[in-house]
């Protein structure tokens, strides 16, 4: 298990969530699932590189008009991407 200060981590716990990500060039929608600790640091690191990023939810992300739909499992972390080019 891995200690956060007030907060502890179970190492199998798998978090679920639907992200919009906005870059210069195109929108994306994501359903990522995977360990807290590998989603935060992959929200991070969007963030780092110029990227908008707000959590969303299902409805939005069924609905989502895209041009192209990529599966990602990498690193305790599996995505689905939909992106819309701009």
């Amino acid at each position: 298990m891995t200690t956060i200060p007030d907060k502890s981590i179970d190492e199998n716990e798998i978090q679920h969530m639907f992200l919009q990500v906005e870059s210069s060039d195109s929108i994306c929608m994501l359903n990522v699932a995977g360990h807290p600790l590998r989603i935060r640091e992959v929200i991070f690191l969007m963030i780092e590189n110029g990227c908008r990023v707000m959590k969303s939810n299902a409805d939005d992300y069924n609905v989502f008009l895209f041009d192209k739909e990529v599966i990602e499992v990498y690193d305790y972390l599996s995505t689905i991407i939909k992106a819309r080019f701009i």
